[in-house]
């Protein structure tokens, strides 16, 4: 096939607007399936638009008690009120109680450790006491102890901190 002279369009044959309509129309379809991302699972923070962005200690335990799953994703605020070192872990509790049901306990592990101590020089234990502090992550529901004779097995909220960089801000 031999491409030669581009031939002209005889008036009256030939409508821009036509044009336009058939282009944008095809485009449309064609790149609607490549521009739509997959519907995924939301947390209930992302459902309400006008939600404050950080969910507190006690509502996020609330939320992790009532989801399904008994996960929940965000970005939670806490003041750390007291701090444990159980088994090379640094647990970050919001109250000075660990038998309280609206307590969370963020669990420090030890990469993060390691990233705190070479940034700041000190220990995370230090480094967190009584500071408030907004940390990103999933809340979750753990048992925290086997259950007593006469007694239920007792549920706690945990946020589990891999990196040093979840944690988003630092006030004291």
């Amino acid at each position: 096939m031999r491409f030669g002279r581009l031939r002209p369009i005889p008036r009256g044959k030939f409508s821009w607007k036509k044009t336009i309509v058939a282009t944008s129309t095809t485009l449309a379809f064609a790149l609607g399936g490549c521009a739509s991302t997959p519907p995924t699972a939301k947390s209930d923070a992302a459902r309400d638009a006008t939600a404050d962005p950080y969910i507190s200690a006690p509502d996020a335990v609330t939320r992790a008690q009532s989801a399904p799953t008994r996960n929940v994703a965000g970005i939670f605020e806490l003041t750390v009120r007291s701090v444990v070192v159980r088994d090379g872990i640094v647990l970050l509790d919001s109250e000075n109680d660990p038998r309280k049901p609206d307590l969370l306990v963020v669990e420090v592990m030890p990469s993060a450790q390691r990233e705190i101590l070479a940034r700041t020089h000190h220990s995370a234990a230090r480094y967190f006491r009584n500071k408030h502090i907004t940390v990103q992550g999933v809340a979750r529901r753990v048992v925290m102890g086997p259950p007593g004779k006469n007694a239920a097995a007792r549920y706690g909220t945990r946020v589990q901190m891999d990196h040093f960089a979840q944690v988003l801000t630092i006030l004291d």
